[in-house]
């Protein structure tokens, strides 16, 4: 009896040669993988130097802005990985569980610490700026959850911010999560420094602007 022959499970569709299928799973991995390397700056030339960058200079209170109480600000928190100096970005359109660093741009600090000395020189510029052991004055905690550059394309890209603001002095005097975004006027690092920058100044005016509102004279 003759015996019959099973078509393999990896031949390709009638009519297309196996090297095309191939071939065309390798282009989409390729693309990726470029993708990947011009947006995290990995150029092939080991002497690419590092382009370090804080957030430029302060935008100070806006005109007409609330007048705040004296106000303490606790330390700014975030999570573990905006510890180090990286400045990282996702790729929302194809790779959106990745949260990956650029390779030769960093922060000059973690930019935990830059948002806090951001959001000290903004209360300080809204009204009286009191060392933490002032416990008469009322304390703004605020806690980083996120802070990326995120590409909805690989032309398009926007800051995203959120934080969780917390008021308290003797308890509890106000709790809110706020979030910003902002375009970035170029699609990479240095247009997300930009983006985040901006998104930064609007979610502290937020904030401020929120405590404004608390009784904080109580």
């Amino acid at each position: 009896m003759p015996r019959t022959r099973a078509t393999p499970p990896s031949q390709p569709p009638a009519g297309q040669p196996r090297h095309a299928t191939m071939r065309a799973g390798a282009g989409t991995l390729a693309a990726l993988a470029l993708a990947s390397l011009v947006l995290g700056g990995c150029a092939f030339s080991p002497s690419a130097p590092t382009i370090t960058y804080d957030l430029g200079p302060s935008a100070g209170a806006a005109p007409g802005s609330t007048p705040l109480p004296r106000l303490r600000v606790a330390q700014t928190d975030g999570p573990s990985w905006l510890d180090g100096n990286g400045l990282y970005y996702r790729l929302h359109y194809a790779q959106a569980e990745r949260l990956q660093p650029y390779a030769t741009q960093r922060w000059v600090m973690s930019p935990v610490r830059l948002f806090d000395e951001r959001l000290r020189e903004a209360v300080a510029s809204r009204g009286a700026l009191t060392w933490y052991g002032d416990t008469a004055a009322p304390a703004l905690k605020v806690d980083m959850l996120e802070f990326e550059q995120v590409f909805d394309s690989a032309s398009a890209s926007r800051a995203v911010i959120r934080v969780r603001a917390t008021v308290f002095r003797s308890g509890l005097i106000g709790q809110k999560t706020f979030v910003a975004e902002q375009p970035a006027p170029t699609a990479d690092g240095a247009g997300g420094v930009k983006a985040l920058a901006a998104a930064s100044d609007a979610i502290i005016a937020a904030i401020l602007d929120w405590a404004a509102t608390l009784p904080l004279q109580q």
